[in-house]
């Protein structure tokens, strides 16, 4: 379960990376481009469009780290029966609510049709607006992948800030840099 953990936080990561990085070179290119009076067309429908794909590709990757919103520090102080109620219910709303989120988003590519972007006519637009649909089996992927982790965690009484606060610590003790600090004030 690690390895399909790890291997979807990395595709995640990059696909997020892929689609910020393009667009902003989309963006800085138009820029120029505006500049130069030679305006692209195309530039604001496909930046909206990468923009909400990288909203739904993100929050897939967040729901993977379990870094969305939430109460971990009051449900961290309640009984251990109590805290394992709370997850189970969170998890079976959150999974459920982007199923019918994933549904409507499949029940909505299927209205397009034919219909293609308003600039780039050569793109349908139900590959444009597949981002919901995608995004939300994404997100529950991630979240079904990150449960073990999670309910592990809440377990032993642990937040997710714990979490962070202790991969920081172990991030700052295996810095090269910090060794060698140390071993020059010893």
């Amino acid at each position: 379960m690690d390895t399909l953990f790890n291997l979807t936080k990395r595709i995640l990561t990059i696909i997020s990376v892929l689609i910020l990085s393009s667009l902003a070179i989309i963006i800085i290119i138009s820029i120029f481009t505006r500049f130069l009076g030679k305006s692209l067309y195309w530039y604001d429908e496909i930046s909206a469009i990468l923009l909400a794909w990288l909203t739904f590709y993100g929050a897939a990757l967040s729901a993977l780290n379990r870094s969305h919103m939430g109460f971990g520090n009051f449900i961290a102080s309640l009984p251990i029966n109590t805290k394992k109620i709370i997850f189970y219910i969170t998890e079976i709303f959150i999974i459920g609510f982007f199923i019918l989120l994933a549904w409507a988003g499949f029940y909505v590519l299927s209205i397009f049709g034919d219909e293609t972007l308003t600039s780039l006519d050569f793109i349908p637009l139900s590959i444009a607006q597949s981002a919901l649909p995608i995004g939300c089996i994404l997100f529950i992927i991630a979240e079904i992948l990150s449960i073990p982790k999670a309910l592990s965690s809440l377990i032993k009484g642990k937040t997710q800030d714990d979490e962070e606060i202790e991969q920081a610590l172990k991030e700052v003790d295996n810095n090269e840099d910090i060794k060698m600090a140390r071993e020059k004030l010893q």
